[in-house]
């Protein structure tokens, strides 16, 4: 069975592609939200008075950069 070009999946009857924005989108949410779990757990065990917060915000935008330099 050929494939398809695009989405790499098996090219049958009736073929569509998904969006790929939709794969980029949820990609890009999950290195974010890791990233910002990640960076709220660091500061939390550097100083655990404070919120979390701005740990969570660096880490995410980190994810995010990490992510759009190992972009496809």
């Amino acid at each position: 069975m050929a494939t398809c070009p695009r989405c790499l999946g098996p090219l049958s009857e009736g073929h569509r592609c998904k969006p790929i924005w939709v794969r980029r989108l949820l990609r890009q949410v999950t290195a974010i939200l890791i990233g910002g779990l990640l960076g709220g757990f660091v500061q939390i065990l550097l100083d655990p008075a404070h919120v979390p917060a701005i740990g969570f915000v660096i880490g995410g935008l980190f994810a995010f950069a990490l992510s759009e330099g190992m972009k496809e």
